[in-house]
């Protein structure tokens, strides 16, 4: 599609662009410029173009086949698929798709079970009734909603003792929403370079060095003794030197250094990633930490896994905190000092389908979801009322659990919050990405499905800053964040939440942005007790002063509050003033 061309808007010369698209994600931005300057964002001109009802119906099929042609050329399938594999690399690891077929396998998994990609489970070598116990727990696993993981115990025919089997539903599908299931045994894959390592730092012998790889693989002095074709009594022998070397009390010890010593060299790699000079009055190991901790995983009650963090002082006052589109879960230091000195805790509910937490079903109620996933958390960390900050299109979450559950949201806090608006008039002044999605939501909702997965794969190739300067290229406020040495680091670990090379929240942001742009003013109604405040940046390129006039006209009960200098990443340019407001509204509900 050349720029210099007049846009084509027959069906024909979209099916073609569609195409473009599929072959090239990156094309998906002048795609979007057509398709708002030709002013097909609005109902009234998709009603107007010529033959609708056949234009959208030859548009339905074509779409089915652009995304199967984006799918095969993302060229992300089998990168995300390693880097499954990546933590297991000193064990028998790899992925199934639903017929047991073999989509991805590591070293370890090849040397132990002569497995590669593309096989099947022939080559394991499982007696009859522990091949038929594992591939009924694998048929089990796949087709049940109630599990997502499951320890297996099975007896290899050429191993000594039992093999344990970790199985686990992967968190993103595969193809046509295909389950995959990632499989790590206790089979240890022993790597050349461990040998090498066993040797210039410890200085043991190739026999100590043999010995301790047979004791890793979980054989005992005998059973090495007849694997050797040698005495047990020099067995015994090697060991005990083996244990004066290293400076071991027992065997037990020798293999947990040995599996140490990968986790310690891949550790400090891991750490490497940029930081955040943190403030003066933290000790800086104490406040890394605390930015940079794993979120902590709730098995959920349909047995859905899902992530969450908990930020700030435990004994702290709550708030649940939203992450929107971006999945902005995570805080920057200076947030995180502040947080610690005003008491305020931070719990953030990592949604279904973003980072690992896993997905509903594509045909299921997100917002009822949300809801019920919410309620669930909150009662596993046994917290009764608090506020609710929400960030943008999440609103809707907020206002649907306020109006189901109004004991326990005690204030709903709007951060760049987008309410319920009929018509149209709200898209015209957004910037173009924010303006064609959240339209096309509206009018074009099988567009919206494979633009998305689009802008997830392009996403993907150019990186998550290219993007973020797409999306908001129009907010100086916003683009200013790139400069910031604190902010930075957070807003790309951020970012991967949502199109790192493991994870994919098409079908998630899909869900969302449809029931966003749907007619929710009910919920708003029937929220209207709650109170409710919003702060507004006067730079978010999702809405305009206009459009926050309307929000005022609309919903006169709501106290909206416009700031300069701020964006649709207002959390982090104004967190200064928001945090102490945060935690007086959460004190407040501690003591109602």
């Amino acid at each position: 599609m050349s720029a210099d061309k007049d846009p084509d808007l027959t069906p024909d010369g979209v099916v073609d662009q569609l195409y473009d698209i599929a072959l090239d994600p990156g094309s998906l931005d002048q795609f979007i410029d057509v398709w708002n300057t030709a002013g097909l964002d609005a109902g009234e001109a998709r009603r107007m173009v010529e033959e609708i009802d056949q234009f959208d119906a030859a548009f339905h099929h074509h779409l089915k086949r652009a995304e199967t042609f984006l799918h095969r050329n993302s060229g992300q399938d089998s990168a995300a698929l390693s880097d499954a594999l990546a933590p297991f690399e000193n064990l028998a690891a790899l992925i199934l798709d639903r017929s047991f077929q073999v989509v991805a396998c590591n070293a370890g998994a090849q040397q132990s079970f002569g497995l590669s990609e593309g096989s099947g489970l022939q080559g394991m070598p499982l007696s009859g009734p522990a091949r038929a116990e594992f591939e009924n727990t694998l048929s089990a696993l796949a087709h049940s909603p109630a599990k997502s993981e499951i320890l297996l115990n099975l007896t290899l025919d050429d191993a000594q003792g039992s093999t344990l089997f970790h199985i686990r539903r992967l968190a993103n599908t595969g193809p046509d929403n295909q389950v995959m299931m990632l499989i790590v045994t206790t089979q240890y894959h022993w790597q050349p370079v461990l040998g090498k390592t066993l040797e210039d730092v410890f200085k043991l012998t190739l026999a100590e060095i043999g010995v301790v790889r047979a004791l890793i693989e979980g054989m005992d002095a005998k059973t090495i003794a007849s694997d050797r074709g040698t005495s047990e009594g020099t067995v015994r022998s090697q060991i005990k030197s083996i244990l004066s070397k290293m400076n071991a009390r027992s065997q037990s010890e020798v293999i947990r250094l040995v599996l140490s010593l990968r986790e310690v060299t891949q550790g400090a790699q891991e750490n490497t990633n940029a930081r955040i000079a943190p403030a003066q009055s933290v000790s800086s190991d104490w406040l890394d930490s605390e930015v940079w901790k794993p979120f902590k995983t709730l098995t959920l009650p349909d047995g859905r896994r899902m992530d969450y963090h908990d930020m700030g002082p435990v004994t702290g006052a709550p708030i649940l905190f939203s992450h929107m589109g971006y999945c902005m879960a995570r805080w920057s230091a200076p947030m995180i000092t502040m947080a610690f000195q005003h008491g305020l805790r931070i719990i953030c509910p990592i949604r279904a389908g973003y980072g690992q937490s896993e997905n509903i079903d594509p045909k299921g109620d997100v917002i009822k979801a949300t809801r019920e996933d919410t309620l669930a958390l909150l009662e596993h960390l046994d917290i009764k009322r608090l506020p609710y900050v929400i960030q943008g299109n999440d609103l809707l979450c907020a206002v649907d659990l306020a109006a189901k559950r109004p004991d326990i949201v005690s204030e709903i806090i709007g951060l760049g919050a987008r309410p319920c608006l009929p018509g149209d008039q709200h898209y015209a002044e957004m910037g173009k990405w924010h303006r064609f999605f959240l339209s096309t939501a509206k009018h074009s909702p099988h567009l919206l499905t494979f633009t998305v997965k689009a802008a997830v794969s392009m996403t993907k190739r150019v990186g998550v800053v290219e993007m973020f300067k797409h999306f908001n290229k129009y907010s100086a406020a916003d683009m200013a964040l790139l400069d910031d040495p604190y902010h930075l680091p957070i807003l790309i670990a951020n970012a991967q939440l949502t199109a790192s090379k493991n994870t994919n929240v098409a079908q998630a942001y899909i869900m969302e942005v449809l029931a966003s742009e749907s007619d929710w003013s009910d919920r708003m109604l029937a929220a209207k007790n709650t109170p409710t405040w919003f702060v507004n940046g006067i730079e978010d390129p999702s809405t305009d002063v206009a459009t926050i006039a309307l929000y005022r006209e609309t919903y006169p009960w709501i106290d909206i509050e416009v700031v300069q200098n701020a964006g649709q990443m207002l959390i982090y340019q104004h967190y200064e003033t928001l945090i102490p407001q945060f935690a007086k509204a959460a004190r407040a509900a501690l003591d109602a």
